[in-house]
Formats: C-alpha cells, sequence, structure tokens
C-alpha cells in the first residue's frame, strides 16, 4: 500500500506543476525512481492514476477545510485562512491541471465536480452563512446562488480561452477574484474590514 501511495504522490506533485497532459506515466517511474512495470503492477493505465490523484487531492482539501472553519474564531479569521490557504495551494499550480482533467479524463473530471458542487459548495453556503450572523455580509442575498457563482468563478480561472497563462498570473487571478467575491458580499461594516484584510492578505 505504501508504494501505491507513493506514486499517487508522486504524480500529483507532477501534475501539480506540469499539468496532466505534458505528464507520461515514464516521467512518473522517474521521477520516484521505479520502474513503469512497478507503477502498472498498482494502475491499469493514467487514467485509473489520475482518478486516484483526484481522490487524494480531495480528501486533502476536505481535511484542510474542515479544519479551518473548526479552528477560526470568526469570519474573518475564516477568510485569512482560507486565502492563505489557497495561496499555498495554487501557488505551485499549473493553470492548465483543470482544463487537461476535463479535456482527457472525464472519468477524475466527474470525481471533482461532484466535489465541487457538494461538499466546496456548501463549505461556501456555510461560510456566507457565518459572515451575516456576524454582520460582515448582507442579509439580503441569495445564498445558494452565491456560493454556485464562487464556485463556478474558481474553476473558470483555469480556463486557457479566458485566461492565458501567458498573460495572467494564476495565483494573482485567484486572489483577485476571491476579493471581488467576498467584498460584493459585504455591509458597511464588512467593507471596511475587509479593506484591511485585503491589505494584509497582499502583505502575506
Amino acid at each position: 500500500m505504501e508504494v501505491k501511495e507513493n506514486i499517487i504522490q508522486g504524480a500529483s506533485e507532477l501534475f501539480m506543476r506540469y499539468g496532466i497532459k505534458s505528464i507520461s506515466m515514464d516521467d512518473i517511474a522517474r521521477h520516484l525512481s521505479i520502474s513503469k512495470k512497478t507503477i502498472y503492477q498498482h494502475f491499469e493505465d493514467k487514467d485509473e492514476l489520475v482518478y486516484s490523484v483526484v481522490e487524494m487531492e480531495i480528501k486533502n482539501d476536505v481535511k484542510r477545510l474542515t479544519i479551518i472553519t473548526e479552528q477560526s474564531t470568526d469570519i474573518l479569521d475564516e477568510l485569512m485562512k482560507t486565502a492563505m490557504y489557497m495561496k499555498e495551494h495554487v501557488s505551485n499550480m499549473n493553470p492548465s491541471l483543470l482544463y487537461d482533467l476535463k479535456k482527457y479524463h472525464p472519468k477524475g473530471h466527474a470525481k471533482f465536480r461532484e466535489f465541487s458542487k457538494g461538499f466546496l459548495v456548501q463549505k461556501i453556503t456555510q461560510s456566507i452563512h457565518r459572515g451575516i450572523k456576524e454582520g460582515i455580509f448582507r442579509e439580503n442575498i441569495n445564498v445558494e446562488m452565491m456560493a454556485i457563482y464562487r464556485m463556478e468563478s474558481c474553476e473558470m480561472c483555469f480556463n486557457p480561452e479566458a485566461f492565458p497563462s501567458d498573460k495572467f498570473n494564476f495565483e494573482e487571478l485567484q486572489r483577485n477574484i476571491f476579493m471581488h467575491f467576498i467584498l460584493g458580499l459585504a455591509t458597511e461594516k464588512g467593507y471596511k474590514l475587509l479593506q484591511n484584510f485585503k491589505i494584509k492578505s497582499n502583505e502575506n
């Protein structure tokens, strides 16, 4: 089991850095200093390996985001920790990752969409309700609509036709869209506090 987990982790590192399409099973074998035969002892093909990587990344995201929510003192603290996690997560992520997943590995992409439309939308919904309760976000918000919009806007950043990587910095793109989203929900009180949050976020 340890060998299989190491293969999944090694493949994830390469996919995150270079995208999925450009990485072959030979590349993964070289990266891990093992034979390609060893990989095929655990995975039927690249598609199965990609699916396992998606499962692992989803498991890690659920764990980290749940901890952030549980350990945050208020919505501002939660937003700051979420922003830092996003920065850490996307800083070494290839913008073509989701595009490759959707185009070449539909099973893995379907698993990711299930996670996005399920756990992530629910998580965003809870955060918006928390912000409303604490007076940071406006009460007259269609929470479900905004949660779905937030999730879809995140995925839009991976579209190379809309945001080509030679023109837009992926990390900056995600950060700006995140700030646009939360400022659009803010009350007057929330807007002032979130402006300060924006400064701190840019400093980190």
